[in-house]
């Protein structure tokens, strides 16, 4: 198993290979923006957008494969790190039984087969989604950047022609609007666009979470432990309240029966296989073998209740862990993207913008670290990261704000 926190950490590490994709795309569409000719009417129009739309489905064709190609190993490694940690977690349970140890995944061909199908389904998932051709109805990747890139080029011209902005606020506007928003990457038949960054930290907490889940699974069946203790952590999503499996909130660190024996929860009760259940999209729900009767409980009540009690200070408040965390990810959202303008202005030669990015920067660290400092919890220095914004950019972010 893998605890809740080491999911996360885990994951966090896997979707940071594909940073650079973000800020690549990122950058293409800043530039065509940039360079395009917004004052230019009716067919010369039409050929100026579709030489930009051109250029940038060209620019993402290029550059997806070699992507892949790199960020694969690097995923990989990652992926064989947190099942070697799940392996030693679960090894802990049974040492305390006084049970022998399964065999490790470095020696059993079945466990290295289920590492290797959770890694290239995980990979399947986002190599899917890079994909020109469109799946299930969606649109993916190439097509949502397209789709994204024509409408701010629209709105640009627009506003040109209309004389509402001049071409330097179009570009401004351009710029701060991809900085906050990010990259779409997949528009569902629904209207629904989900964001690059979103579906690939998404793709990487479910894969790496779902194969530690196979392989504890695995280990119990072959050891021949039926009763498996769920884990928790605060702010598990709650559903719709009640007593089902879409409320991760009533299952976590309860017993469950692999077999269905009477007297603990089913697969069925904690919707194993559902896509909103245990070890589902976005859970970090895992589990490990318990021995009534042997094995101590994880988790009282009175702990499960620890969970959901209000306990951060927070500006005369005390928040509850899922609402300090949520908090606190809305403002490393801050923080990266005034570090996406900043390099966005940079790479587009706007001073200007740069200098602003730099001041909104120094304001959404200094709410970070009040918070972090009012709450008592920790910075989490990889959800803050941008590529190309390292140390030369953050010293002459610091000075640019200070001006």
């Amino acid at each position: 198993m893998l605890t809740p926190s080491q999911v996360e950490n885990y994951a966090q590490r896997a979707s940071a290979a594909f940073d650079e994709l973000e800020l690549d795309i990122l950058t293409d569409i800043a530039k065509q923006i940039a360079k395009t000719d917004y004052m230019t009417e009716g067919a010369a129009w039409q050929v100026e957008r579709a030489q930009a739309l051109g250029a940038t489905r060209q620019h993402l064709v290029q550059c997806m494969d070699t992507l892949m190609a790199d960020a694969a190993p690097h995923v990989a490694v990652i992926f064989a790190e947190a099942m070697l940690d799940g392996e030693r977690q679960d090894n802990r349970f049974y040492r305390a039984a006084g049970q022998p140890e399964p065999e490790g995944i470095g020696t059993s061909a079945v466990a290295q087969q289920i590492v290797q199908s959770g890694y290239r389904r995980t990979m399947n998932t986002l190599y899917n989604l890079t994909q020109t051709r469109a799946l299930m109805g969606n649109h993916n990747l190439p097509v949502a950047v397209q789709e994204q890139l024509g409408r701010m080029l629209d709105r640009g011209h627009l506003g040109a022609v209309a004389g509402a902005f001049s071409l330097d606020q179009v570009t401004r506007q351009g710029i701060k609007e991809l900085a906050a928003n990010g990259i779409d990457a997949i528009t569902y038949p629904s209207g629904h666009t989900d964001k690059l960054e979103t579906v690939i930290l998404r793709a990487m907490r479910t894969g790496i979470n779902q194969t530690a889940k196979d392989i504890s699974e695995h280990n119990a069946n072959t050891m021949g432990v039926d009763i498996m203790e769920l884990s928790a952590h605060g702010g598990a999503r709650t559903g719709d309240g009640g007593q089902d499996f879409t409320n991760h909130s009533w299952w976590q660190g309860k017993l469950v029966s692999l077999s269905g024996q009477p007297g603990y929860l089913t697969l069925d009760d904690i919707g194993y296989g559902d896509v909103r259940g245990f070890a589902g999209a976005n859970c970090r729900h895992n589990w490990h073998p318990f021995w009534p009767g042997i094995s101590k409980p994880a988790y009282t009540q009175e702990m499960l209740d620890e969970y959901n009690r209000p306990k951060f200070p927070y500006n005369g408040k005390l928040l509850t862990e899922e609402e300090a965390d949520r908090r606190q990810r809305a403002l490393e959202r801050q923080i990266r993207r005034w570090k996406r303008e900043y390099v966005l202005a940079k790479e587009t030669d706007q001073p200007d913008l740069q200098s602003h990015a730099a001041g909104r920067l120094a304001a959404a660290r200094g709410r970070l670290d009040d918070f972090l400092q009012q709450t008592g919890r920790h910075k989490q220095q990889l959800r803050e990261t941008v590529p190309g914004f390292g140390h030369s950019e953050a010293s002459r972010a610091v000075w640019a704000a200070r001006r």
